[in-house]
């Protein structure tokens, strides 16, 4: 189900939703090009329930609670022969909501459940040449994105997911310009961007499912510039806010197995290439430009966190090859930037994990130039920062 509601007068807005989806959801789109074409796309997008609601000129006040039953399926694959460029693109959400204001402020009350067949997104490219290559599949269970532009943004929010969340991309090409390769999974999502906005941010993400599980596998014989990255969480904030005080309170609870695996197997490479991997049981960012910030942050993660990154090839030239592998139980970064005078940041972060972390990374390669490999294994992990900034 789809809803949207802009509103452009003059006043308040009001909005009221309800969905519930029993059903699967599947989208697929297959693209065969044996020869010669210019470009080839294919995107694939499926979402059990879906809400977008705006207010360009005044205020937004919504309430919105969305169950996902069913499974959500996205597929999309290329395969070509001779290319100009390449693309995959796969998205898959039980359920996403949006709520957004321009010079007004939006108070939201939502809640997001899903409790169905898993959530999977899969992106795969199969080509013999292609100038450039772009691939990437995202997968989330329960999604929810606020944003303010002057005005106040109040939110009130709770996400619970009980299924398993899925992104895979597969590479597999003969010779290309530059690959960049993607894929990123979570049970619950919440973003917000906002400016000259007095925030309040409280939310609540559990995620109880079996396994977050992003996905990254490239095959090729010839390269130049190659990247390949994964990002797998259990639960995720983040909440950038300028010019306005910042009172962020957030509830994280995940007993999710998470992994995030990214590999890179090449014949021959020039330029840079990336194998990245980063798993996370529960994470948050939070940034305040300009004013004071107030955090109340809670995480307990009893989910194991595994991290895998690695590459294999030659280089033809003394190519640089990039190895990263980071697995985190808790992670918090609270970090504030006054453009002038004092802003400070402060509050309490209280992190237990209770899950396995195992980060590993190999790199095998043969007349490379430089060679950076890092792989990190950390049970919780809390930073403060604050700056000021220069005229």
């Amino acid at each position: 189900a789809l809803l949207v509601s802009p509103a452009f007068a003059q006043n308040t807005s009001t909005a009221l939703n309800g969905q519930l989806q029993w059903g699967d959801v599947v989208s697929t789109m297959n693209v065969v090009s044996r020869n010669g074409a210019q470009g080839a796309t294919a995107a694939a997008t499926s979402a059990g329930n879906a809400i977008s609601g705006a207010n360009l000129s005044g205020d937004l006040n919504a309430r919105s609670e969305q169950v996902m039953s069913g499974a959500a399926f996205a597929i999309a694959t290329v395969d070509a022969g001779n290319v100009g460029a390449t693309a995959v693109i796969s998205s898959a959400q039980g359920n996403t909501a949006q709520a957004q204001t321009e010079v007004g402020n939006v108070h939201l009350i939502a809640s997001q459940t899903s409790d169905g067949g898993d959530v999977l997104a899969r992106a795969q490219a199969t080509v013999a040449n292609s100038q450039t290559l772009s691939t990437g599949s995202t997968a989330a269970a329960n999604n929810i994105a606020t944003g303010a532009d002057h005005g106040d943004l109040s939110a009130r929010l709770t996400q619970d997911a009980f299924n398993s969340s899925y992104a895979i991309t597969d590479v597999d090409a003969c010779c290309t310009g530059t690959t960049v390769a993607g894929s990123s999974s979570a049970a619950n999502i919440y973003g917000s961007e906002s400016t000259t906005s007095t925030v309040d941010a409280r939310y609540t993400q559990t995620s109880a499912g079996a396994e977050s599980r992003a996905t990254t596998d490239v095959y090729q014989y010839r390269a130049y510039d190659i990247t390949a990255a994964s990002t797998a969480a259990a639960n995720s904030a983040t909440i950038n806010n300028e010019w306005g005080y910042a009172s962020i309170r957030g509830r994280q609870t995940s007993s999710t197995d998470v992994t995030a695996d990214a590999r890179v197997t090449v014949g021959t490479w020039s330029g840079t290439a990336v194998a990245s991997a980063y798993g996370v049981g529960n994470t948050t960012l939070a940034t305040n430009i300009g004013s004071d910030m107030v955090v109340d942050i809670s995480q307990m993660n009893t989910g194991g966190v595994d991290a895998n990154a690695r590459f294999a090839g030659s280089s033809s030239d003394g190519g640089e090859v990039l190895v990263s592998s980071t697995a985190v139980g808790n992670a918090f970064t609270g970090y504030v930037c006054s453009q002038c005078g004092d802003a400070a940041l402060s509050g309490t972060v209280s992190q237990t994990n209770g899950g396995s972390i195992a980060s590993t990374g190999a790199i095998t390669t043969n007349r490379a130039g430089m060679i950076v490999g890092s792989a990190s294994a950390i049970g919780n992990s809390s930073t403060f920062i604050t700056t000021q900034r220069s005229n």
